[in-house]
């Protein structure tokens, strides 16, 4: 089961984002997606006024997919997030918001992570 989601998020970043990017936005509010180096990251978020960042998380690798919970900030440009996934230790999202379109250019790092880089698209 966690194998063909897997292959679902991989082929809905391919086929079902399509190629034009969003304009620039001044939240994180909504859906992110990303595929890069053999890892997808997919974020449902909320944002405060004040810049409290909380939502769910689907990571999927090589070696299967887990859901997580999502706490941070974001301060525009910077979005720092701890992802909390069960049964594994939480690790971090770093990343900066582009200011040409609804992409953010990131990292994760803890948890056998070390500056993987996952750059993420906002979903329509």
């Amino acid at each position: 089961m966690r194998r063909r989601i897997a292959i679902a998020l991989i082929a809905l970043s391919v086929f079902g984002c399509g190629s034009d990017s969003l304009a620039p936005v001044t939240t994180v509010d909504g859906e992110w997606f990303g595929v890069q180096n053999g890892y997808s990251l997919s974020l449902t978020l909320t944002q405060t006024p004040a810049g409290a960042v909380t939502g769910t998380a689907l990571i999927a690798g090589t070696s299967g997919v887990t859901d997580a919970t999502v706490s941070g900030t974001f301060n525009l440009p910077t979005l720092l997030l701890t992802i909390t996934p069960p049964n594994f230790e939480p690790f971090i999202y770093s990343g900066t918001m582009s200011q040409a379109s609804a992409k953010i250019d990131g990292k994760l790092n803890g948890s056998g992570f070390s500056n993987l880089v996952i750059n993420l698209a906002k979903r329509r």
